[in-house]
C-alpha cells in the first residue's frame, strides 16, 4: 500500500498495481507499507482520496498464473504446501465416495477436478512452464473449483462471497469494500453483493488496467493534484514491465471452456466494470 499525504493506494495485485505505484512514487511521494493490505479506519477518515486497481478477470488468472510460475505470490506458496492440501484433499475424497449419481445443480461444481491434486502436481506441472496452455488450463479449474478454495486463501471458504464469486472477486471485496470480513452469511446473491459494495465501498477514484494512463491522470486531477506536464509526460510514456502485466497472446491460453468458467465465477467484476469475455 501506498501512504501519501493526499492519496492512499490500495494494491490490488496483477492488476497493474506495481505500474501505478512507481508512478505515484515519483509524482506524490508518499511511503510504501506492504505490511498493511487493508486501509484502516484512520486511513479512511483522514481524508485522503483511495485509488485503487482493476483489470480483466481473464487476464488477471493468466497473470497470477504466470507469478507463480515464477515462484512467486501468496497463492503459489499455499498450492505447492503439502499441508494446505491435507484437509481439502480428505473432504474432496469423502465427498467423492458420498455423491450419488445425480449432478450438483450448480454449475461450478459439475466441473471436473484433475486426477491428481495435491502440492506435488503443483510443483511439478501446474507452476513448471509458463507456456504450458494444459497446466494453465488444470489450474484454472482447480483455483476456480469451490471445493478448493480453503487451499487458495484464508478466509475465502467461509466467506458467503467464495460461494457466488471467484478469488479475484473475494480479493476486491477483502480490498476495497468496508466490512466484507464479516459480510453477513445471508448475502448469497449477486444482487446482496452489489448492493453490499454500493453501500460500503471505500475507493474514490479506481484504475482500470486497459484505460491506466487516462484514469490515472484523471483520478490525480480530480484529487486535487496539479500535474506538470513533464509528469503528465512521464505517464504517458511509461509501460509496464514483467510477467505479471502479461496479457498478450490471451486468446491461446483460453478455450471455451476455461473462458466460460471464469465468466461464471467472476460474474460480479465482469458486470461492474463491463468487461467482454475473449473471443475463443
Amino acid at each position: 500500500m501506498l501512504i501519501a499525504d493526499k492519496l492512499v493506494f490500495i494494491e490490488f495485485r496483477n492488476t497493474g498495481a506495481s505500474h501505478v505505484e512507481k508512478l505515484l512514487m515519483k509524482i506524490v511521494g508518499g511511503e510504501l507499507d506492504n505490511a498493511v493490505r487493508v486501509p484502516t479506519e484512520e486511513m479512511l477518515a483522514s481524508g485522503r482520496k483511495m485509488f485503487g486497481s482493476i483489470r480483466d478477470p481473464w487476464g488477471w488468472y493468466l497473470s497470477l498464473w504466470t507469478f507463480g510460475c515464477a515462484q512467486q505470490g501468496e497463492l503459489y506458496q499455499r498450492m505447492v504446501n503439502e499441508k494446505s492440501w491435507q484437509k481439502v484433499l480428505e473432504k474432496i475424497e469423502a465427498t467423492a465416495k458420498a455423491r450419488t449419481k445425480e449432478a450438483p445443480a450448480d454449475e461450478v461444481r459439475r466441473v471436473a477436478l484433475p486426477e491428481q491434486l495435491g502440492a506435488d502436481r503443483a510443483k511439478n506441472f501446474w507452476y513448471a512452464d509458463d507456456d504450458n496452455v494444459e497446466a494453465f488450463r488444470e489450474w484454472l479449474r482447480v483455483v476456480c473449483s469451490l471445493q478448493t478454495r480453503r487451499v487458495l486463501e484464508t478466509g475465502f471458504a467461509q466467506s458467503p462471497i467464495g460461494k457466488v464469486g471467484g478469488l479475484m472477486t473475494y480479493r476486491y471485496f477483502h480490498l476495497y469494500v468496508r466490512g466484507a470480513a464479516h459480510m453477513p452469511v445471508t448475502i448469497g446473491t449477486q444482487e446482496g453483493l452489489r448492493a453490499f459494495e454500493t453501500q460500503h465501498l471505500v475507493l474514490d477514484h479506481i484504475i482500470r488496467q486497459d484505460s491506466l494512463t487516462e484514469d490515472l491522470v484523471q483520478a490525480l486531477e480530480h484529487s486535487g493534484v496539479a500535474l506538470s506536464d513533464a509528469q503528465r509526460k512521464l505517464i504517458y510514456d511509461a509501460k509496464p514491465s514483467g510477467k505479471a502485466a502479461r496479457s498478450a497472446g490471451i486468446e491461446r491460453f483460453y478455450d471455451a471452456a476455461s473462458a466460460d468458467l471464469v465468466a461464471r465465477r467472476e460474474k460480479f467484476i465482469i458486470e461492474r466494470f463491463g468487461y467482454q469475455r475473449p473471443h475463443v
